[in-house]
């Protein structure tokens, strides 16, 4: 398993989620994100579900919990991180 947090800066546009969606379901591996909203309610989303990704509200502030598991757990998991990089109000934690 591999996981990598960040915190989200700014809202998600539904186009953005919509191509993080298509690009974690090329792979092989679980990949979700995990993260807790304003009222302490702990959300998990399967990253590959297109619904889940555009239905549940990530405000800015929100610390993002990305973990993937499987055969291709690594690539997965750094490709998201490069994707997310370059999507506008997402900044990984250093």
């Amino acid at each position: 398993m591999r996981v990598h947090e960040f915190i989200v800066q700014s809202e998600y546009a539904q186009q953005e989620l919509i191509q993080i969606s298509n690009l974690a379901s090329s792979f092989v591996s679980q990949i979700i994100i995990t993260y807790t909203d304003p009222n302490d309610n702990e959300h998990v989303i399967d990253v590959k579900s297109l619904l889940g990704m555009i239905l549940q509200p990530i405000h800015a502030g929100t610390r993002i919990r990305l973990s993937t598991r499987g055969k291709d757990e690594l690539e997965a998991l750094e490709t998201l991180i490069d994707c997310f990089s370059r999507v506008p109000g997402l900044e990984a934690e250093h």
